[in-house]
């Protein structure tokens, strides 16, 4: 309740897309309380009061107990006052730490599975779109033009993410065809030439998109991005039809069945 009537500024965006902003609030007042600088206090002055109770009242632990609780209450109050936003901005932070290692881990597990497909054009197609992603968001970050960048990182990412989905399934595809003899493995293996035209062509996009916005960002001016998202958005309908299509697909085909035989 103490941070009932407070809320940083700086993380409106989060605000607004994640599901669980009460259990951020709670995170953020559990940091704020539990400083040893409030805790400590705060239970010496209810140690007190409980020893004075337990002593039928001693005036001067009464005393000692109420300046306790309320030097730890007014601490606390000075903390949410001027300390809030920077635990917000700590827990933001390191949420986005863990959240980006574990990112990098199942990346680097595709790329080692994508060994098996021998196919070089895989692990090449995952390298440039993790290098096009880390550039961008590492460009994005700079002061000034995080807020303004944040649909185009956010559609920027579901690109990166919807290529690196079309790379799993190219390894499907690939690893199908190898049980396969024929036609029915002529196709699956055409099949997947699309896959990783498609993929070549998501991976030119998001260059060409990164491209595009670091050149309307390093202007002295204030950007309309609006145009750079209609090209995005335009990316992302063509990679969720796609990823549409390659649903149906694994659904008629039964992938994982096969795979698993």
């Amino acid at each position: 309740m103490v941070l009932g009537w407070f809320w940083p500024n700086s993380i409106t965006h989060f605000q607004l897309e994640n599901p669980n902003l009460n259990g951020f609030r709670s995170r953020i007042a559990i940091e704020l309380l539990w400083a040893p600088s409030v805790a400590l206090p705060l239970v010496a002055g209810a140690s007190a009061w409980l020893i004075s109770w337990a002593s039928s009242g001693v005036t001067s632990l009464n005393v000692v107990g109420l300046a306790l609780v309320l030097g730890s209450v007014g601490w606390l109050a000075t903390r949410v006052i001027f300390l809030a936003e920077n635990v917000a901005a700590k827990i933001l932070r390191e949420d986005a730490e863990k959240a980006a290692k574990a990112e990098e881990d199942q990346l680097d597990q595709l790329q080692l599975r994508l060994r098996a497909d021998r196919d070089f054009r895989t692990k090449d197609y995952l390298t440039l779109l993790r290098t096009c992603r880390s550039e961008f968001e590492e460009f994005a970050k700079k002061p000034g033009i995080a807020i303004q960048s944040h649909e185009i990182v956010k559609q920027v990412r579901q690109l990166f993410w919807s290529a690196t989905q079309q790379l799993e399934q190219s390894l499907k595809l690939q690893m199908l065809a190898e049980r396969l003899l024929g036609d029915e493995k002529k196709k699956i293996l055409e099949q997947r030439e699309h896959t990783l035209g498609e993929i070549r062509v998501s991976i030119e996009h998001m260059q060409s998109a990164v491209l595009h916005y670091q050149e309307l960002m390093s202007k002295e001016q204030n950007t309309d991005l609006e145009g750079l998202r209609d090209e995005l958005d335009a990316s992302l309908r063509v990679a969720k039809r796609t990823e549409e299509r390659m649903r149906d697909l694994e659904g008629s085909l039964d992938f994982d069945t096969r795979l698993e035989q």
